[in-house]
């Protein structure tokens, strides 16, 4: 039998075991067990929440300015600019120097083409008097003095004095053409003709395309008597200029003078 005290703990044992089977059996530790981990997931989720929200700034993009794309945006590249078709056509078109780029020689030669291919004296005319003003804009205002002042020798009937004041003009500007042309001109008003024909000799090595040169050239062809010089020079005048003898007037009267008159 047993004793009072062993009897007493398993009793008390025993209402423990209840306790704890009944706690158990009614699911108290159960829905207990449940709560906690219900409470846990919540402070969790509660958490990830507050570093969301308290994320960095650096993490963050700027807000976009008005007018711009949010950065988030793939950047794309600028479309090509449109080209009109009259840009494409001028872009393939060769280039050509324009007036400005071109010198005074290079004008001078452009005028001396068109006089070759004038159609009337009207517009020869026209073109020598363009012609003469573009060889004349090289002389400087000193050189410009020496030659109206020639000019004038030979009005007041001193044509020595003409050729000094054109040798003068000369020595300052040498490459310019019509300095050498007029002292030969001014030369065959002095009856020197040897030195007009080496001065006009000068002035077409440095412009054989001064139809003027010519025409003064056989001028002072015919007062040496050389006919067929002349003639020479004449045909090559008219290679310049046809519209100075349309009609071949002269031109048939120098031929008499190099080679007779016909049979």
């Amino acid at each position: 039998m047993p004793s009072p005290a062993s009897s007493g703990w398993r009793l008390t044992h025993d209402m423990r075991a209840t306790r704890f089977s009944a706690r158990r059996r009614n699911g108290f530790l159960h829905l207990r067990s449940r709560f906690l981990i219900l409470l846990m997931a919540g402070s969790c989720l509660l958490a990830s929440a507050g570093q969301i929200v308290a994320a960095p700034a650096s993490t963050t993009h700027p807000p976009a300015s008005a007018g711009s794309a949010p950065s988030s945006a793939p950047s794309k590249a600028p479309p090509p600019a449109a080209t009109s078709p009259q840009q494409s056509s001028d872009d393939n078109k060769p280039s050509t120097p324009s007036a400005k780029k071109l010198t005074r020689q290079d004008r001078i030669g452009l005028l001396a083409d068109q006089l070759a291919h004038a159609k009337t004296p009207e517009e020869a005319h026209t073109l020598e008097d363009m012609l003469e003003t573009l060889r004349s804009a090289g002389l400087s205002p000193t050189t410009q003095l020496l030659l109206r002042r020639a000019q004038k020798d030979v009005s007041a009937e001193k044509p020595d004095n003409a050729v000094d004041d054109m040798g003068d003009a000369i020595a300052l500007q040498p490459d310019q053409a019509i300095l050498w042309r007029s002292r030969a001109q001014m030369r065959l008003v002095a009856g020197d003709l040897a030195g007009a024909v080496q001065d006009l000799g000068a002035a077409l090595q440095r412009d054989p395309k001064d139809a003027q040169s010519w025409n003064l050239l056989t001028t002072v062809e015919e007062h040496r008597n050389d006919g067929q010089a002349a003639l020479k020079a004449w045909q090559k005048m008219l290679d310049l200029n046809p519209m100075a003898d349309k009609n071949h007037k002269r031109l048939d009267a120098l031929r008499i003078k190099a080679f007779g008159q016909p049979t």
